[in-house]
């Protein structure tokens, strides 16, 4: 996945955020850089870093889904919107940190054609 930190920024901005902490943005940056670990994981790591450590100010949500939508379509894959959608809030709601789980969530909404 073709994202860094500063595109992240960028993209909460848009959505009236400002970075709060970015810790533990760092470690899913990190996590990322991992070539052992497949792209539904990574972005999983990148989904618990904005919904559950909430490290902006506002539009965490928002940010996790564009992320998921830009993942799909450079990927060429098919997301539920609906849900995504779902997936997103019971996260951030339930404070889900299990990487499988968030990544099993990750791969039911989003398919290949």
């Amino acid at each position: 996945m073709e994202i860094c930190k500063e595109d992240l920024l960028r993209i909460n901005k848009g959505f009236g955020g400002n970075l709060r902490s970015d810790s533990s943005l760092d470690f899913a940056f990190d996590r990322m850089k991992n070539s052992r670990i497949g792209l539904y994981k990574k972005l999983a790591y990148l989904w618990r870093a904005i919904l559950v450590d909430h490290p902006f100010s506002d539009g965490n949500k928002r940010t996790a889904a564009f992320v998921a939508f830009v993942f799909a379509d450079a990927k060429g894959l098919l997301v539920d919107r609906d849900l995504l959608l779902h997936h997103i809030v019971s996260v951030a709601k339930k404070n889900v940190i299990e990487i499988r789980n968030i990544e099993w969530r990750l791969k039911n909404a989003i398919k290949g054609n």
